[in-house]
Order: C-alpha cells, then structure tokens, then sequence
C-alpha cells in the first residue's frame, strides 16, 4: 500500500539546509506548506530524526544541516475551469465549528463555497497563531484599540486584502473595505477568483 512516506519521485529541486531546519520548516519555505514533510523522506531516503545540527548523528538516512536535501516538484496544474474542482472541498464549518448532516456524517462545502469559507477562516485567523503556518491569517484582530477608528479601519482592510490574496486561488483583490464598531472589527472583500466570477467575502474579529 502507498504511503505518504514513499510517493514516488516524478521531479525534484534542491534546497540548502538551514541551522535549526526541521523537515516541517523546510517543506514549508520550500513547499509553501508544512504538512507536506512527508514528501521529503523517500525522495532523501531520510530515517529519524531525518535531519540535525549534530555531526555525531548525522549518517546514512540523516542529513547535516547545510547539507543540500531533494524538494518533489509541484505537480501540473489542472486545466479545468470546473469551480468545483478548482476550488475544492472541504468539511463545512458553522461559527468556527464542525457541521454535520441529518444523518450524522460531516458536511462538506465544494466549489465557491469552499473558497468563500476557507477566505473567510484565512482573514479571521490571527497571523501567527498556527505554528507550522506562521504567515497564514491576517492582523485585524490585534487592531482593535491601537490607534483611532480610521487608521483601525485603513490598516483592517489592507491586513485582509493581504490575506485574501495569499489564497492561490484568487487572482486579485477589487474591493476591501473594513468598519469598526467598538470592540469589534467587520470586513467585506470582493475578490477575483482564479476561475468563474468574483466572491464576497465578510469577516469579523
């Protein structure tokens, strides 16, 4: 049986390892995503701890920091316009939280809802608060009370503008605006999606 631990390799570049790299850190600013470090085993024959700053640990199947370690290059994108292969699926969320069907089983949301609810956690979510994505999200959160309603509002919008862009998925941002109503911080977007027309987008902190 396949295993995330032994995809074959179709392709590779390389990457200099770094003082202090994990297999997580590397997938991440190579891969642009850290759950993707599994890859990096059988293309490097890597066994545990896979990679160290200790010379006495390094050997056969771990790799000494500074040494170069093979990254599997991205596969060819789709040439589908298909919204709902473009976008994907995903396990539907309801107020942050897990949503489930009559009988019992998760809800999954596809297409441009997908997109339109994983835009909305990227914006809501605090940048930094995920460890393994630490650019993932957006500012607006800690805003709040900092400076005065405009500056709030001028730099929520942006933050949020960022964010939605970070998605691959979305070509370009038309609109973003942002209120602030006390201790509480709304914005909408309108962006450009890749395929199909664009998607409103609102969040709040």
């Amino acid at each position: 049986m396949s295993t995330p631990f032994d995809t074959p390799l179709n392709g590779f570049t390389f990457e200099l390892t770094r003082r202090g790299d994990t297999l997580q850190s590397i997938a991440f600013r190579a891969m642009g995503d850290a759950s993707k470090w599994t890859q990096l085993i059988y293309p490097n024959n890597l066994v545990y701890p896979y990679i160290t700053d200790d010379p006495t640990q390094a050997g056969p199947g771990v790799l000494l920091t500074g040494a170069q370690i093979l990254i599997p290059a991205p596969s060819s994108a789709a040439s589908t316009t298909d919204p709902d292969q473009v976008f994907g699926t995903d396990i539907a969320l309801t107020n942050g939280m897990l949503s489930a069907t009559s009988t019992g089983d998760f809800a999954f949301v596809t297409g441009r809802a997908n997109l339109r609810q994983a835009l909305k956690n990227r914006v809501e979510t605090q940048q930094g608060d995920l460890a393994y994505h630490p650019r993932y999200g957006s500012l607006i959160k800690i805003l709040i009370g900092r400076m005065s309603v405009p500056a709030q509002q001028l730099l929520a919008a942006s933050s949020a503008k960022g964010a939605v862009l970070a998605d691959p998925r979305i070509a370009s941002v038309d609109k973003a605006g942002a209120t602030v109503n006390g201790d509480a911080v709304n914005v909408s977007i309108e962006a450009i999606p890749v395929a199909g027309q664009s998607v409103q987008v609102t969040a709040s902190a």
